[in-house]
């Protein structure tokens, strides 16, 4: 690394620090808000960290939703190896992840985005200062700047290092060069992958795709082998580093209904195309220069802006640099990723719906701005270096000095005329945007007339900064998620009554009385029947209905509820027993064959059955139940997340019935013997027992996370070989 270099990544780090000052230099701010902020990402941190903790791999949550695969939501980042860095942080004094660290560690993330755009514009040939700008550009730019989901943003910074390592294996001459850089660029897909935002790393795979054909038919149509299996590498090495979350995921899919519009719907299957998110309008191409510009489109709705005058950069290297061959590609990119983005109104969304398997996976057509403000960024490099190479230049500026001048016209015209008439009216976030414009326009103007030099580059950046800054508005003052009763703030709340409840004696789950339902079950580690995410296992969700068969004891409402018997109360919950529940195991000497599986759920909706007696199963046992007998008991030995062991007396055989989530990869022992796991009561495990004192375990010993393991860990060290020899070949010149 030169010195220039490691100037430009200290001026990166000091940037992205200035951009984020709200949570960086004070204590007023943070990026934990809303629903999802809290009951999905912030929660699944700390299951996460406290499996790490207690020695488990964080494979079986037993916290929320009666149980479920914590890496079959593939957003819960089971497996993205930059978490680790939570595990070197102890908690606060609430004893929850302190959420000034949370907050340091996405900055720390937008940062790796900047690095690796900043390498992808040195790789293109760029000066130091240009690749600094689109790495701003890209950073705290464009959609990465505006998602509020952190494992979507880990997702998005992977993008311009797997083109880096892309451009590095078209660009290499022999085998030994071009198979290693093509297996980095499948690294970062995959860890990409491991983020949990697998619609952005499909994004990531459109690009490598249609990056290599458009290579390959510009510059060397005869060598489509060498091409194809430089895409082949990507491809293999990306799904072998992203295994581990991916076949776990593909698992989970088969057993679970995903939220959308309309309502859920099998996670499995096709979304049928009018249920897919509607995407941008058409007037949603003016968000490159007005963020704020109000309603965008149908569902959910992003501008592409990555700053006026980095804007008018981008402009500039389409018309000053198309010979260039990557300034092609990346503007055609920016197009299609537009047309494409408008949905239902675009005839290429649908088409390439119909046609590109698992493309329907991104059911948010508007997300596809990703790919435009990172093409739009990364060519701000390019219009950048062609202004400062042409400064001084008259003649080479002329013909654009006159649209300078007629913008500039027009934005103050637009800017004083509703001050000066009163009756046109803009908001604040339109007039910041056409004074935004008229400045850019003076910048602009001023690079075209002589050298830029260190004074003027600083304040450039700064405008710059302050422009992204401005339409940044991913952080929340403490004081106003406490006015608001955000979510945080009511998570806080719960700690007291959950912490009574916990000290109860037994195995049981609870509820919540909220809208949306708090997930204190990963946060305060207490069984519960709901929790945080955007999908739930079918059967579990049909089973719902029967609270007791899913042994709730205790139910957590408001203070102002006026049921009387709380058994606790503080300033803000009540908490209530529910003594009609059924205890975690029982065991049951009569067993009905309902091979209708709808049938199983409609009998226990409607009680026609005493379940404490009577179980419900769709295939025949491997032998016969005895006759009710007197003395059964079940006692619990051990209970962890991803195993569990009891005692069982029974005076005949019968059927042992868990109140645990039905789901594969469960096995069970009856002393010490396999023994088959029957789908009980619609979504219950269920195992037969003889007669006498039984020692009954059950380990969740998931086949699709060992064979993914295996996959990514051999991956991993396939990289690594090729980093070595790539290294080994580089030293011998």
């Amino acid at each position: 690394m030169t010195r220039t270099t490691a100037k430009y990544l200290a001026l990166l780090a000091l940037s992205v620090i200035l951009f984020h000052w709200k949570t960086m230099l004070t204590n007023q701010y943070t990026t934990i808000v809303g629903s999802e902020g809290v009951n999905q990402t912030y929660a699944w941190l700390h299951f996460w960290l406290n499996s790490l903790w207690h020695g488990h791999i964080p494979l079986w949550d037993p916290y929320t939703f009666a149980g479920r695969p914590f890496a079959g939501e593939t957003q819960t980042t089971a497996f993205y190896p930059l978490r680790l860095l939570f595990a070197l942080v102890p908690m606060n004094r609430q004893g929850l992840v302190s959420p000034r660290f949370y907050d340091e560690y996405l900055v720390f993330n937008r940062f790796l985005g900047a690095c690796f755009m900043y390498a992808l514009m040195r790789e293109l040939r760029r000066s130091h200062f240009a690749a600094f700008v689109a790495a701003c550009a890209f950073s705290m730019g464009g959609l990465l700047a505006r998602l509020p989901w952190p494992q979507l943003m880990e997702s998005c910074i992977w993008l311009p290092a797997v083109f880096f390592f892309l451009l590095r294996a078209l660009r290499a001459e022999s085998t030994w060069r071009f198979l290693p850089e093509a297996a980095l660029s499948g690294l970062c897909i995959g860890l990409s992958i491991l983020t949990g935002g697998v619609q952005f790393s499909l994004m990531q795979s459109i690009l490598v795709v249609t990056a290599v054909c458009y290579y390959g038919a510009v510059t060397r149509p005869a060598q489509w082998l060498r091409l194809a299996l430089i895409v082949a590498v990507v491809f293999v090495f990306a799904a072998g580093i992203g295994a581990v979350q991916l076949l776990p995921s593909f698992e989970y899919a088969r057993y679970s209904l995903r939220f959308i519009s309309g309502g859920a719907f099998p996670m499995s299957q096709k979304i049928p195309y009018d249920r897919m998110d509607h995407g941008m309008w058409p007037q949603s191409i003016i968000t490159g220069l007005f963020p704020a510009g109000g309603a965008m489109g149908g569902g959910e709705t992003w501008p592409y802006y990555i700053g006026v005058f980095p804007f008018f950069l981008a402009v500039t290297a389409i018309w000053k640099c198309w010979a260039n061959l990557w300034v092609r590609y990346l503007s055609g990119l920016a197009v299609l990723a537009f047309v494409y983005a408008l949905g239902e109104w675009s005839l290429l969304n649908g088409v390439l719906y119909a046609v590109i398997p698992e493309l329907w996976q991104n059911r948010e057509p508007s997300r596809f701005f990703y790919l435009v403000s990172f093409a739009l960024a990364a060519l701000t490099a390019f219009g950048l270096d062609s202004l400062l190479e042409g400064a001084g230049n008259r003649a080479l500026w002329a013909p654009a000095r006159p649209f300078l001048k007629w913008i500039a016209i027009v934005g103050v015209t637009a800017l004083v005329l509703p001050g000066l008439i009163g009756q046109i009216n803009f908001n604040s976030w339109t007039s910041l945007s056409l004074l935004l414009i008229i400045s850019s326009c003076g910048w602009f103007h001023r690079l075209t007339l002589g050298h830029a030099l260190p004074s003027f580059r600083f304040l450039l950046v700064a405008f710059i900064l302050f422009d992204l800054g401005a339409f940044y508005w991913n952080e929340t003052s403490w004081n106003q998620t406490a006015a608001s009763g955000d979510k945080y703030q009511q998570m806080l709340t719960l700690r007291q009554p959950v912490a009574f409840i916990k000290a109860q004696p037994g195995l049981f789950r609870i509820r919540v009385t909220a809208d949306p339902e708090p997930n204190v079950g990963d946060i305060y580690a207490v069984q519960t029947l709901w929790g945080g995410g955007a999908t739930i296992m079918t059967d579990f969700s049909r089973l719902m209905v029967r609270e007791d068969l899913l042994n709730v004891r205790y139910h957590i409402k408001p203070a102002s509820t006026a049921a009387p018997d709380a058994i606790y109360q503080d300033k803000y919950w009540k908490v209530y027993e529910d003594k009609g529940g059924y205890p975690r195991a029982w065991l049951t000497h009569q067993a009905i064959i309902e091979p209708s599986h709808d049938a199983v759920f409609t009998r226990l909706e409607k009680r026609a059955i005493d379940s404490s007696k009577v179980s419900l199963i769709e295939s025949p046992l491997p032998r016969a139940l005895d006759a009710n007998t007197t003395g059964d008991s079940v006692s619990f030995r051990s209970y962890e997340a991803d195993s569990m062991s009891m005692d069982v007396n029974t005076t005949g055989t019968a059927l042992l019935v868990v109140s645990e989530v039905f789901y594969p990869g469960w096995k069970a022992t009856v002393n010490g013997q396999a023994a088959e796991i029957h789908k009980t009561d619609g979504a219950l495990r269920g195992i037969v027992v003889p007669g006498g004192t039984s020692r009954v375990v059950f380990e969740y010993v998931p086949v699709s996370f060992y064979t993914g393991a295996v996959l990514s860990i051999l991956t991993m060290g396939g990289v690594v070989v090729a980093c070595v020899l790539l290294w080994r070949r580089r030293r011998l010149g």
